[in-house]
């Protein structure tokens, strides 16, 4: 059974590399790094959050190290694309990343590189805001969290796996960006670095219970008497959970 997942996964990262190639996608990748003593006067933004204790922090704390340490420093050129796997790789053992915590078929298991989503969706819920063009990215299948132990609002997540799930983010300005990373005091800062001024948008995440379902709207607020709705995210509730 193992050979068999493992193979129909293989499968699947290759068709994804075709299909990337195929459609002139891959050649767009932003594979650069920035050079900080040019960035120096540039403009900063920054969006923190906590890093929640469990059975597996120190293995996620790990993971989250990893994977913001291979993104720090990343250049996006104008119409360049940035793929958090292009940049952060396979999560692989032999990489240094560990098992912890990660949603596998509508319930809570362990994996390798368990907790990547919390790098993926803060890059994800910034760009969203800063007025990137977001061209993949997925929803959790589940909604884990109650009120008070959220990280981030409902529906600005982003869950990434390897090779077929990836979060794919496009430059629409005329200028390059910067991403970095920071981790300090059990918080994850993720900054955004513009060489000239850019209007960030007023979101809000609405969230309504349909039966056992939850449907998050995504709305720009940002124009006066003017609601635009950037995204619709449906989550289920959790089914079990295992310890992770």
């Amino acid at each position: 059974m193992k050979i068999w997942k493992e193979t129909k996964r293989l499968v699947r990262i290759w068709l994804r590399v075709l299909q990337d190639w195929r459609s002139g996608e891959a050649r767009l990748f932003a594979r650069s790094k920035t050079d900080w003593a040019e960035i120096s006067d540039w403009h900063c933004h920054v969006l923190v959050q906590p890093i929640r204790p469990g059975a597996t922090f120190e293995n996620k704390l790990a993971n989250l190290q990893l994977a913001s340490a291979a993104i720090t420093g990343t250049q996006i050129q104008p119409a360049e694309i940035f793929s958090f796997w292009e940049v952060v790789g396979r999560p692989s053992n032999r990489r240094g990343y560990r098992a912890s915590r990660n949603i596998v078929g509508g319930q809570l298991s362990s994996e390798v590189g368990g907790g990547l989503c919390q790098v993926s969706g803060i890059i994800y819920q910034l760009c969203l805001t800063a007025g990137l063009e977001i061209r993949e990215r997925y929803p959790h299948s589940l909604d884990i969290y109650t009120e008070a132990e959220r990280f981030a609002p409902l529906g600005a997540d982003a869950t990434v796996v390897f090779g077929y799930k990836d979060l794919r983010l496009a430059n629409p300005f005329p200028f390059p960006l910067v991403f970095q990373f920071e981790i300090s005091n059990c918080e994850l800062h993720f900054k955004l670095f513009t060489p000239q001024p850019i209007q960030l948008k007023k979101l809000e995440f609405r969230s309504e219970n349909q039966g056992m379902r939850k449907k998050v709207e995504v709305l720009d607020l940002s124009r006066p008497n003017m609601e635009q709705l950037l995204g619709v995210s449906w989550y289920e509730s959790l089914k079990s959970q295992e310890p992770a």
